[in-house]
C-alpha cells in the first residue's frame, strides 16, 4: 500500500507535464532530429513568440543555409531570473578557457541588456557577416529613436560597428482598462490626454493592478518612465524661466544649482504620482503579463501594461473586456534587444549570427506585427509587436496594429543619464509599496473616510509626499558602487537598507493615518 501510494503521488505530479507536452510541444520540435542543429537561447519571451520564431527561423535557415536549426529556448522566468542564472553561469569562468552553454540572450528590454547584463562583461561584440552588415544598414539608418539608442554603439578602432546588442523590435507602455468595471464604478473611460494620472483617482481604490518592480523588469521601466516624465516637465519649466540654461553644456548644466533643484523636484513629483497609483493597487503580481489578464477578467479595473501584452489579451477577450491606449506624450518607445553571450564560438557563433540576421530581415521583422494566418505571419495568433525597421512602416498591409513609433513617443523618451538611478530606486519602491503595504493601505483607508473633500485631497498629497529625496538614491548608488569595487557583501547591505527604508515608510504612513483620523467621526 505504501508503494502504491507513492506511485499515485508520482502520477499526479507528472500529469500536468504530460498534458502540457501533449498540448504545447517544445518550440522548434518540428526541426529536432538527427539532422537538425541546435542554437541555445535564453529569453523571457512568452510562448507565442517563442513558438512562432522557432518555427520561422528553422524554415528560414533551411532555405538560406541548407540545414534546419532548432532553437533550444530556455525560459527560467523574468529578467531578474535570467540575470541570476547568467551571473551564476559566468561567475567562476576562467578567462580564455570558457565555452558558453548558452549562445544568445533575446528580449528583456534595452535597460536589462544594456545596464544589467553588459556591465557583467558577459556579452561579446557582434562581428557582422556581409549578410548581417547589409541587414543592419537597412534596419538602422539612424542610431536612435527620440533620443533612445536602438543598438549598442561599441565600434572597432576603424569605426566598424561591433555592437554588444541590437534592438530587434519596439515596445511602449500604456494603460489597459476594463470598460465594464469602469461603468460599474461610475467612472468615465480613462483619457489618453490625462496620462498616468488616470490611475490616481481615489475611486479606483482597490481596483488597480501593478507588477512587483523587484520581479517584473519591464513594468519597473514603466514606473521609471512616470518619474522621468515629471523630470522632463520640471526641466521645461526651468528652461522657460531661464532660457540661458539651455546654452550650457551638459556637465555645466548638471552642476547648476537651480537646474539640479528643479530635476530633483520633478523626481519627487514622479515618486508622488507612483505612490498615489500604488495606494489604489489591489495587489502586486510577480509577472507583467498577469496585469492585462486580470483586467480582462474584471479582477481589476485598470493597470499599467506593455503594449503587446494588452493587445494580445484584447484580441482574446474582446474590447468590451479590455482596452489599451498609450498616454499622449508621456510614454516611452524602447528597443527589445538580442545579444551574443561571451564564450560562444565555432558553429554556435555562426548560428547565433544567422539568428540575428533573421531577426533583422524583413521576414523576421514582419513576423512581429503581421496578422495571424496571413502570408509570412504567425500560424496561431498575432504577436502584435512593432518592428524596429522603420522602412517597413510605409506599407502596413495585413498588420495587426497600425501606427508609427515616432508619433507614439511624442517627443518624449527615457534618458540614459536619468536612468542611472533606476537600479537603486527599485528596492525603494519595494520598501514603500510592498514591504510597507499594510501601513499604506490603512493610511489610505483612513484618508478616504475623511468627510471634507478638500481635506481629503490635502491628506492624499501629504501621503504621497514620501520621506525620500533624489539625493538619497544617489547616496545609495554611490555606496553600492563602493561595495562592488571593494567586493563587500552586497546582498546583506541591500537587505538591511530595504528593511530600514520600509520602517521609514511605515512611520510616514502611520503619521498620516493619525492625522486623517484626528477630528473625524
Amino acid at each position: 500500500m505504501r508503494y502504491a501510494f507513492l506511485i499515485l503521488i508520482a502520477l499526479v505530479l507528472a500529469v500536468p507535464f504530460v498534458v502540457r507536452r501533449a498540448l504545447a510541444p517544445n518550440e522548434g520540435d518540428e526541426f529536432k532530429g538527427s539532422s537538425a542543429e541546435r542554437l541555445v537561447v535564453i529569453t523571457p519571451h512568452n510562448q507565442d513568440i517563442r513558438r512562432e520564431f522557432a518555427r520561422a527561423f528553422g524554415e528560414w535557415h533551411r532555405i538560406h543555409y541548407g540545414r534546419a536549426v532548432a532553437l533550444d529556448l530556455l525560459t527560467p522566468g523574468g529578467t531578474s531570473d535570467i540575470k541570476r542564472q547568467l551571473d551564476s553561469t559566468y561567475r567562476n569562468r576562467s578567462e580564455g578557457h570558457f565555452s558558453a552553454d548558452i549562445s544568445v540572450v533575446w528580449g528583456g528590454g534595452d535597460y536589462f541588456v544594456d545596464q544589467e547584463l553588459k556591465p557583467l562583461g558577459i556579452l561579446q561584440p557582434i562581428h557582422f557577416t556581409p549578410e548581417m552588415a547589409a541587414e543592419f544598414r537597412r534596419a538602422f539608418p539612424q542610431p536612435a529613436l527620440a533620443g533612445v539608442k536602438l543598438y549598442d554603439a561599441t565600434a572597432a578602432p576603424d569605426g566598424t560597428p561591433t555592437p554588444l546588442w541590437i534592438g530587434v523590435c519596439l515596445s511602449s507602455f500604456g494603460i489597459c482598462y476594463n470598460p465594464d468595471v469602469y461603468r460599474a464604478l461610475g467612472l468615465p473611460d480613462p483619457s489618453p490626454e490625462h496620462g498616468w494620472s488616470n490611475l490616481t483617482d481615489p475611486k479606483l481604490a482597490g481596483f488597480v493592478a501593478m507588477a512587483d518592480p523587484a520581479h517584473a523588469g519591464s513594468s519597473a521601466v514603466a514606473y521609471q518612465m512616470v518619474i522621468q516624465r515629471k523630470m522632463a516637465e520640471a526641466e521645461t519649466l526651468v528652461f522657460a524661466r531661464n532660457p540661458e540654461l539651455r546654452e550650457l553644456a551638459k556637465a555645466a548644466l548638471s552642476e547648476n544649482a537651480e537646474y539640479r533643484a528643479a530635476i530633483a523636484g520633478g523626481w519627487k513629483a514622479g515618486m508622488a504620482e507612483l505612490l498615489k497609483i500604488a495606494a489604489n493597487t489591489r495587489y502586486f503580481t510577480d509577472s507583467s503579463t498577469i496585469v492585462p489578464m486580470d483586467v480582462s477578467r474584471g479582477e481589476a479595473a485598470a493597470g499599467m501594461s506593455i503594449d503587446f501584452y494588452a493587445r494580445v489579451t484584447e484580441e482574446s477577450a474582446g474590447p468590451d473586456r479590455i482596452r489599451y491606449f498609450a498616454p499622449v506624450g508621456v510614454t516611452a518607445v524602447t528597443p527589445d534587444p538580442v545579444a551574443i553571450l561571451a564564450g560562444t564560438q565555432g558553429r554556435a557563433l555562426e548560428l547565433a549570427n544567422h539568428f540575428i540576421e533573421f531577426l533583422l530581415s524583413p521576414q523576421g521583422q514582419r513576423l512581429w506585427i503581421l496578422k495571424a494566418h496571413t502570408p509570412g505571419g504567425p500560424i496561431d495568433r498575432s504577436l502584435r509587436r512593432m518592428p524596429i525597421r522603420h522602412d517597413l512602416y510605409a506599407d502596413q498591409t495585413d498588420w495587426a496594429d497600425h501606427g508609427d513609433p515616432l508619433l507614439t513617443a511624442g517627443g518624449f523618451n527615457q534618458r540614459g543619464a536619468w536612468m542611472t538611478l533606476f537600479s537603486d530606486t527599485r528596492p525603494i519602491w519595494v520598501a514603500a509599496w510592498i514591504d510597507g503595504r499594510d501601513a499604506l493601505r490603512d493610511a489610505y483607508a483612513a484618508i478616504l473616510a475623511v468627510h471634507d473633500p478638500a481635506r481629503r485631497r490635502r491628506l492624499i498629497d501629504r501621503l504621497a509626499d514620501i520621506p525620500i529625496e533624489m539625493s538619497d538614491v544617489g547616496d545609495l548608488r554611490a555606496e553600492r558602487k563602493r561595495l562592488e569595487e571593494s567586493h563587500g557583501d552586497l546582498d546583506l547591505w541591500r537587505a538591511n537598507e530595504q528593511i530600514e527604508w520600509a520602517k521609514t515608510f511605515r512611520r510616514h504612513y502611520r503619521r498620516v493615518q493619525r492625522e486623517a483620523q484626528a477630528n473625524e467621526g
